[in-house]
């Protein structure tokens, strides 16, 4: 394992943060700013995560989080932190504003959108000697999802503002012959797959992407070392 931490450059910042904050204007969201104390503590637990071979959270009450993991996507900084924002705010059709609060399987997207934060800073750990595992990490300042303030920091799109235009994500390259691993890292491989399938699921995806996972998740358990 050789665990890598990009310095994510002054650029690159500015580019997320442009593109999360094209996302909140449709929600009359204002703009983020990134905050290099927040960013700190989310590459902290970026680092933590993969080297780790975890995927929870911090637990920590200052910050709103948001986590993802990718495996086999390339090394591109932008692209991956993109891709993951693109996920979070997918959640969105799933989320319902005339009855808004809490519910599971949207509280990436109204932690992205919600109102009240200001501040935010985004963590990346990647292992290159590992099909390029990726963690990211996202926090923001003050943090969301608090019941009884959705319905005034979680608005309905006006629909006049642009969506940010995906950016194109290269297709996971093909996983090696599996090495028997750790029990914790067979551990974090089905979270993960089943975590893809109640999204693929909840997004009401076509039926051949669940398929898909669930053919993933059957590799992963197929390749698990007896321990």
């Amino acid at each position: 394992m050789s665990i890598q931490q990009p310095t994510i450059t002054p650029e690159q910042k500015t580019e997320i943060t442009n593109y999360i904050n094209n996302y909140r204007a449709r929600h009359q969201s204002p703009p983020l700013t990134w905050d290099e104390t927040i960013a700190t503590f989310a590459q902290q637990w970026s680092f933590y995560l993969l080297s780790n071979n975890l995927f929870q959270h911090s637990g920590s009450a200052l910050y709103g989080e948001n986590l993802a993991y990718f495996e086999g996507y390339g090394n591109d900084i932008v692209v991956l932190l993109k891709k993951a924002i693109d996920n979070w705010y997918n959640e969105i059709t799933l989320y319902d504003f005339t009855n808004p609060g809490y519910k599971q399987g949207t509280g990436h997207f109204t932690c992205l959108v919600w109102k009240s934060s200001t501040k935010f800073g985004m963590g990346f750990s990647i292992d290159p000697s590992n099909n390029n595992k990726v963690d990211i990490t996202f926090n923001s300042e003050p943090p969301g999802n608090y019941q009884g303030q959705f319905a005034q920091n979680v608005l309905a799109p006006t629909g006049t503002t642009p969506l940010p235009t995906p950016t194109p994500t290269p297709s996971p390259t093909p996983n090696p012959i599996p090495i028997p691993t750790p029990a914790q890292s067979n551990k974090k491989a089905i979270i993960v797959a089943l975590y893809n399938i109640i999204y693929i699921i909840q997004s009401n995806q076509p039926k051949v992407k669940v398929i898909s996972a669930l053919y993933d998740l059957i590799k992963v358990v197929n390749n698990m070392a007896i321990v």
